[in-house]
């Protein structure tokens, strides 16, 4: 059924916000594994046109990756998002955040298998065109900065109601899953937790074990990835910010190990 822009049109809208590689898909997955309606994904969506009817939908989740809070709030996007994305009877700003050794590794490997021209683009952190790869380092470690600002409530921009998730603490803590699940107003279940997301569909799988171990995922060593990863240079050199550390142990606490690459502060 088509309404007029000014009706609502989504009864649910979940506005999902995260780095590539930081567990987006996983967490999104889940959050519309649980809700018992039909559901709506729009992956990275930026570019949608203004529209004067919309589709009625009973949840629709749309996902901004690698993107600056600071643009986002900018932009026309949201500015005027009744006219782009319709009314929403109830509205969900999210925050997924993971802690950046493992973060920086897991988007470092996918970004090396990629097998971009080095010569030529020389060390990236995404693809040197797509729009929403942050392909230069200091973009990619940015808006990570930005979030963790986010997160810890010393910025604003998705509201003072906004649902913050530790990734580290959800792949870890099934009652904080069912809290997360409850602040979303869903139904709590642990279906599709083991699932690894990206075959024939958004995710392209994990960065280090591809599908290896779909339907086991909780097996995965999503908390130890760094350790791939510490005797690469342009991976050692992402810690030379002190203030990506402050805000990390502010967050995730100490992570044992990860004191090696103190070393590459300036």
């Amino acid at each position: 059924m088509f309404v007029p822009f000014f009706f609502p049109v989504n009864n649910i809208e979940i506005c999902f916000h995260g780095m590539a590689r930081s567990g987006n898909h996983a967490v999104i997955n889940w959050i519309l594994s649980m809700y018992p309606g039909k559901t709506h994904f729009w992956n990275a969506a930026t570019n949608v046109p203004k529209k004067y009817f919309f589709r009625q939908k009973p949840l629709l989740l749309r996902s901004h990756e690698n993107r600056s809070l600071v643009e986002i709030f900018d932009s026309d996007l949201e500015k005027l998002h009744d006219l782009y994305i319709g009314k929403s009877s109830k509205r969900y700003n999210v925050l997924l955040i993971r802690d950046p050794f493992n973060l920086f590794a897991s988007r470092l490997k996918q970004v090396l298998d990629q097998n971009f021209d080095q010569s030529k683009h020389g060390f990236i952190m995404g693809h040197p065109t797509y729009i929403y790869g942050a392909s230069k380092p200091e973009e990619y470690v940015g808006i990570w900065k930005e979030h963790a600002k986010e997160y810890l409530g010393r910025t604003s921009y998705l509201g003072d109601d906004k649902i913050a998730i530790n990734y580290n603490q959800w792949f870890l803590d099934s009652s904080y899953r069912e809290k997360t699940a409850t602040l979303l107003g869903l139904s709590y279940n642990e279906e599709n937790i083991n699932k690894v997301v990206g075959e024939n569909e958004a995710g392209a799988g994990s960065s280090f074990d591809k599908y290896q171990y779909n339907g086991q995922a909780k097996e995965m060593k999503v908390l130890e990835r760094w350790k791939n990863m510490i005797d690469n240079p342009n991976y050692c050199s992402l810690f030379a910010d002190r203030e990506v550390w402050e805000l990390s142990e502010q967050i995730f606490g100490l992570i044992p190990g990860t004191d090696a690459l103190s070393q590459y502060i300036n």
